[in-house]
């Protein structure tokens, strides 16, 4: 096989290899009523449970990125899965809260290693005109993996091929040794004859640099929306199952699992995604700013937030919001593409980990208090859907913030430009001399 055909084999295991991180940071999500059940977990535990493994995954990202950059993405994703394997392992064995929160954290030092590695890797192996396609395809497919396993596999596993939630995570937890495994023979960090490793992926004077903070804050926005959208869109869905639809509890939780399996995670970000990233690609051959698409995906996914707030229960509707939401939080992907068209391939890893580190911390601090948002705003109103107002709502608030910060930092380095731009002579005008 030629290298050039070999990068499609790279982007297949990138795939794969980013399902089980995204499979590590989601797994509780669809189990958390057998887990709530168990441990006797309020929405603002189980908040605190989501942010333990993100304050950690956050913390990691740039070690990460500077190791794949240095050492090669293969062997630092496979390690980072490998790792992955064993946290989930600790995770099922957890008879206490405190127990959930530390394997919750190392879970979230493990799976920082997936995406920072993967992305330097298919930045090294892809040509620029196919940055947005290949970026958003590893982002988009793997993640809709990952959470397709979460949301509704293993939920279907404890219940009906293993005695509960712990027998079926472990089950899990195996093959995402064996993923690692597989992508260990099958991964290569740059194509033959290119360099696949830098001495120098990351420089402290790039913190002067208002693109990056640009970049940052964008990437801030989208990971606060993917944060709050993949922990609370299913148990939100089953609730609506059982609260409008009048499902039984372990009906509406499987109903709901497979509805955010297939809109959100499959038709979304899986098949959605990929569109996106080749629309990018287009936009910016044509002189578009890939910036300036990222911008309106973000306005896109205010919107959604907004609509979902109103305490939406038609399933059709529903459905809708859930696909388009799949898509636009998503779009951080794009960001990577523009991290590899700004700094160049050789520091991808690094800098996205750099930028990808801000980001995640943003979206921990906004999961960790979107359950107990979520009470506060929902303390004056009734019924089953009330605290999830709050929870959509906090959404609206913070990646407007993030959203309004990236755009700020982006008009204002590109002002000469446009300025120029706006000032320049429209062919067939008479201008006074």
């Amino acid at each position: 096989m030629t290298s050039s055909a070999y990068r499609w084999v790279v982007l297949l295991f990138g795939i794969l290899a980013y399902g089980t991180s995204h499979f590590s940071r989601q797994n509780y999500t669809g189990i958390q009523k057998f887990m709530q059940a168990d441990f006797d977990l309020d929405r603002g535990a189980i908040g605190l449970l989501g942010a333990s493994f993100f304050y950690a995954y956050a913390v990691f990202q740039m070690p990460w990125g500077i190791a794949a950059d240095r050492f090669g993405s293969r062997a630092m994703a496979t390690f980072g899965m490998l790792l992955t394997a064993v946290t989930m392992a600790g995770f099922a064995t957890s008879q206490s809260e405190t127990a959930l929160l530390f394997w919750r954290a190392a879970a979230g030092i493990a799976g920082a290693a997936a995406y920072v590695s993967i992305a330097g890797g298919v930045a090294r192996w892809f040509p620029p005109n196919e940055r947005g396609l290949s970026q958003a395809a590893f982002g988009g497919m793997g993640g809709a993996v990952g959470e397709g396993a979460a949301f509704f596999l293993l939920p279907v596993l404890a219940l009906s091929f293993a005695s509960g939630w712990r027998q079926a995570t472990n089950v899990v937890a195996m093959g995402i040794a064996v993923v690692g495994i597989l992508c260990f023979v099958f991964l290569r960090s740059s194509p033959p004859g290119q360099p696949g490793t830098t001495r120098a992926p990351f420089s402290w004077s790039l913190l002067s640099d208002p693109r990056l903070w640009c970049f940052s804050a964008l990437f801030a926005g989208f990971i606060i929306g993917t944060r709050l959208s993949q922990a609370w869109i299913s148990v939100y869905l089953g609730d609506v199952y059982a609260a409008a639809h009048g499902y039984e509890p372990n009906a509406a939780i499987v109903a709901g699992g497979f509805l955010a399996t297939v809109a959100f995670s499959f038709v979304g970000r899986g098949l959605g995604l990929p569109v996106a990233g080749k629309l990018s690609d287009a936009l910016v051959a044509r002189g578009i700013s890939r910036t300036a698409v990222v911008i309106g995906w973000l306005l896109l996914s205010i919107g959604l937030f907004q609509l979902l707030s109103m305490r939406v229960t038609e399933l059709w509707l529903l459905s809708a919001i859930a696909i388009l939401v799949g898509i636009s939080v998503n779009c951080f992907t794009l960001i990577t593409a523009s991290v590899s068209d700004t700094y160049g391939p050789q520091r991808t890893a690094a800098i996205t980990g750099f930028v990808n580190m801000v980001a995640q911390l943003a979206g921990a601090t906004a999961l960790a208090g979107s359950g107990y948002l979520g009470q506060l705003m929902g303390s004056g109103d009734t019924g089953a859907l009330a605290d999830y107002r709050g929870i959509w709502m906090a959404g609206v608030i913070m990646i407007s913030i993030a959203t309004a910060i990236g755009s700020v930092i982006y008009f204002a380095t590109n002002w000469s430009r446009y300025a120029t731009a706006l000032s320049a002579p429209v062919p067939g005008e008479i201008h006074p001399t």
